[in-house]
């Protein structure tokens, strides 16, 4: 699958992960794993969400692969 970004035209760079670090000084708390699901279908059949990024003016797009999975 190849995806281009909205604004420049240019190929994203797929699959990356999103890290958030909260906290201070050396202690972070890094939570990297968000996923989306349909109320109903069980904790079973999560998608895990991944970003797209534009390698060229940066701009990050999140996705889900199989959105097919959900219905």
């Amino acid at each position: 699958m190849e995806k281009k970004c909205p604004r420049c035209n240019e190929t994203m760079i797929l699959e990356c992960s999103l890290k958030i670090y909260e906290g201070t000084g050396a202690l972070f708390t890094h939570k990297q794993d968000y996923y989306v699901y349909k109320e109903g279908i069980g904790w079973g059949d999560e998608l895990p969400i991944y970003f797209a990024v534009c390698p060229k003016c940066g701009y990050l797009e999140p996705y889900v692969k199989n959105p097919e999975k959900l219905k």
